[in-house]
């Protein structure tokens, strides 16, 4: 089965950085800024791992699209169960959001992480349905991932208490209803889809 294949420029390409790469030296300040960007709408990146670049530089695997040398996108993933990806962002030019686009569809098999809102839309768009349904996770897995935190699947609760990004996403895609469910962050309960494939760890070259 082949995967969403965007096209690639010379000039266009990845930069993997694994573990205490010291490149990560020389990309932090481009990857700080455009992740704090790219959540700002959304009060800011939060979590274990983004409190500083001093934290961010531990996380253990960095992907960053590059276009001519210079960074426009970035993934960042922790070792959880596999490759989990944790945040991602892009500078705001076309270029950028190309290449998260181009992560999104061709890393279904190596990694998988949870989506939700324009990130999850961003998905929904560019991967085809037939493809993305085999990497969608039901809710009683996601349990099974992640057994300390509250699972709440989006079909068991009363479509009246859906948030609104809930109710935007399965009218359009219904399919969805089998996989979206509700989770705590800080005291909120937020509409999360998990995709992708868990248990592929992250092992330095």
């Amino acid at each position: 089965m082949a995967l969403i294949k965007f096209k690639t420029h010379f000039n266009e390409g990845f930069v993997n950085l694994i573990h205490d790469d010291p490149k990560k030296s020389q990309y932090v300040d481009a990857v700080w800024d455009m992740l704090q960007t790219s959540y700002a709408r959304i009060g800011g990146i939060k979590g274990n791992g983004f409190q500083s670049k001093e934290a961010m530089m531990q996380l253990p695997f960095w992907k960053i699209g590059t276009v001519k040398g210079k960074p426009v996108a970035v993934t960042i993933y922790k070792d959880k169960k596999g490759r989990k990806a944790v945040a991602s962002g892009t500078d705001g030019s076309d270029e950028g959001k190309a290449r998260i686009r181009d992560m999104m569809a061709n890393e279904l098999k190596r990694s998988y992480g949870e989506k939700s809102k324009a990130s999850l839309g961003t998905a929904l768009k560019v991967i085809p349905p037939d493809v993305i349904t085999q990497f969608l996770i039901p809710p009683t897995e996601v349990a099974k991932i992640d057994p300390d935190d509250k699972i709440v699947p989006i079909k068991s609760v009363p479509k009246k208490d859906w948030p609104a990004d809930a109710k935007q996403s399965i009218d359009k895609y219904p399919y969805l209803i089998d996989y979206g469910y509700m989770r705590d962050f800080g005291g909120t309960m937020l509409f999360k889809v998990m995709m992708g494939t868990p248990g592929n760890t992250i092992i330095k070259k």
